[in-house]
């Protein structure tokens, strides 16, 4: 496999170890986060950056974790990089995490369709998430959905 896949797969599984500086009560609460509470959690971001960023076997493993919360359109978190500024794994764990999201059950709703998730997704593409790799993930979220 080369590098940058396996930068690529370990990142993407690694992305939320941040959340292990994140309280259970509110990683599984049902309701609305306070303030407090949303600052937290986008502290993982960061907090897993931080863990992952001096482990040098493998190069950059660390940008899935600090930069998965970025939106293409540069309102995101932790630093408002815009478009291709964002590191290319970043936005492509981006997709996939949202993806995973939105079908998996959740403390506060239900899991939804492969379709829901697709054309949420779609209406995301270009603001949130980059056109292209939107485009690239629908045509093969079918397949996924046996796996996740």
């Amino acid at each position: 496999m080369s590098d940058r896949l396996t930068q690529l797969e370990l990142g993407s599984v690694l992305h939320d170890i941040g959340k292990i500086g994140v309280p259970d009560n509110v990683l599984n609460k049902p309701g609305r986060l306070t303030d407090e509470e949303y600052q937290l959690m986008k502290d993982h971001t960061t907090t897993g950056g931080e863990i992952l960023k001096d482990i040098t076997m493998i190069k950059d493993l660390d940008v899935g974790a600090k930069y998965h919360h970025e939106r293409y359109d540069g309102t995101g978190y932790p630093e408002g990089l815009k478009g291709e500024e964002i590191p290319l794994a970043a936005r492509i764990v981006s997709v996939a995490d949202a993806y995973h999201a939105l079908v998996s059950d959740r403390p506060y709703r239900k899991g939804m369709s492969v379709e829901k998730a697709c054309q949420i997704l779609e209406e995301g593409a270009g603001i949130q998430w980059d056109k292209e790799l939107v485009r690239q993930f629908i045509a093969i979220a079918p397949s996924l959905a046996t796996r996740i």
